[in-house]
């Protein structure tokens, strides 16, 4: 057998290759370091599985047809891949029958090894973005994520929309989890540790008891998720979800030093690593005391003492957590110019088509 006859048939490579055509992306890099982080996520059968599988869920039995295995031996497999976070599950709420589906890289597979991480796969992973930089990940419209606002620092005559509403998305939801950060798990590992707080991934879902059981969630009440929501907003953590509309599934809380999507912009300079929110700080000069615990703050260099008057530039995120810290309340946040505002997709699916449409790949086989 030929290496390109071998290399055809790796189920890394065929998996690289259909991760890669959802339009989140999952670059090749030259080394083949991409493999190794598959290598490490899969046994070869579980990686020539998940290269069969489709973006929608279906039952075992479907997908034992199309696989000619027996159902048997499928639905096995499905369980151990998923325990190990490998496959997007869903269940129905009449019969509870599982369905199965592939997850994207990221956001997806990769953070789902939050109970499975160890120092070997910390130390691959930060080899793997550090060559591919977000490429592909983080370069493409639309943006994976988004900004969410601190609401209580927005100028109160101003809109919000419920895309810019994190405790809305929060009380709309009727199960909600928390998480440990992955990314500040995987900085810790490799010997980069921050002291921003580790448990601050908030998910939520419209199913009730939702993470009832899980590897990864631990199930806790909306009013624990508002209230960690508030202290990470105290602790000067930005908040980011998805970049759609509706159907928002998490928020992340997230810091520069180990957040992968705020670095894509801060370390790799990758234009579309995330979306500023539809604000931008304001200052009142004359309430400003020039005292710079705003300055201090900040974690994207956007603020500067000129004068002993606090300055925005356009580095501004518009996340708001700078202002909360104003001894004098003299920050606020306000409308950006039209022309900077850009409104979500309307959905996940208006998502994907817009991002593959972006990058020019066909994501119809995956359906």
């Amino acid at each position: 057998m030929t290496k390109a006859t071998k290399r055809q048939h790796n189920p890394y490579v065929k998996l690289t290759k259909v991760l890669n055509t959802i339009p989140n992306g999952f670059p090749e890099v030259e080394d083949g370091t991409h493999l190794r982080v598959l290598e490490w996520i899969y046994e070869p059968e579980e990686a020539e599985i998940a290269s069969k599988l489709k973006v929608i869920t279906e039952p075992a039995e479907k997908i034992a047809k199309r696989l000619k295995m027996s159902e048997e031996d499928i639905a096995k497999r499905l369980e151990i891949m998923e325990s190990k976070g490998q496959l997007r599950v869903s269940k129905s709420k009449s019969t509870g029958e599982k369905k199965y589906g592939l997850l994207p890289f990221v956001v997806g597979i990769y953070e789902e090894q939050i109970h499975r991480m160890d120092t070997e796969f910390a130390e691959l992973f930060e080899d793997y973005v550090q060559k591919c930089q977000g490429r592909i990940m983080f370069s493409k419209k639309p943006a994976i994520q988004r900004i969410v606002p601190v609401n209580s620092v927005i100028k109160t005559e101003l809109e919000i929309h419920p895309y810019n509403q994190a405790e809305q998305m929060i009380k709309n939801a009727k199960s909600w989890g928390i998480r440990d950060c992955i990314c500040k798990i995987q900085q810790d590992m490799i010997g980069d540790p921050c002291d921003y707080p580790e448990k601050v991934c908030l998910l939520f879902s419209n199913t009730k008891n939702r993470y009832e059981g899980s590897h990864q969630t631990t199930a806790i009440t909306m009013e624990e998720s508002l209230r960690i929501l508030k202290e990470t907003e105290d602790a000067g953590l930005i908040h980011s979800s998805m970049n759609v509309e509706e159907g928002h599934r998490y928020i992340c809380n997230c810091c520069t030093c180990c957040c992968g999507v705020l670095r894509g912009l801060v370390e790799w300079g990758q234009p579309h690593a995330f979306v500023k929110s539809d604000y931008v700080m304001h200052v009142e000069e004359e309430a400003c005391i020039g005292c710079g615990k705003c300055n201090d703050r900040c974690q994207l260099n956007a603020l500067e003492l000129v004068n002993k008057k606090i300055s925005i530039n356009d580095k501004c995120i518009g996340c708001g957590v700078c202002a909360m810290v104003c001894p004098k309340d003299a920050l606020n946040l306000v409308d950006r110019k039209p022309k900077e505002v850009k409104k979500p997709p309307k959905n996940i699916i208006t998502w994907m088509l817009k991002r593959a449409f972006n990058r020019g790949i066909n994501i119809l086989k995956l359906f």
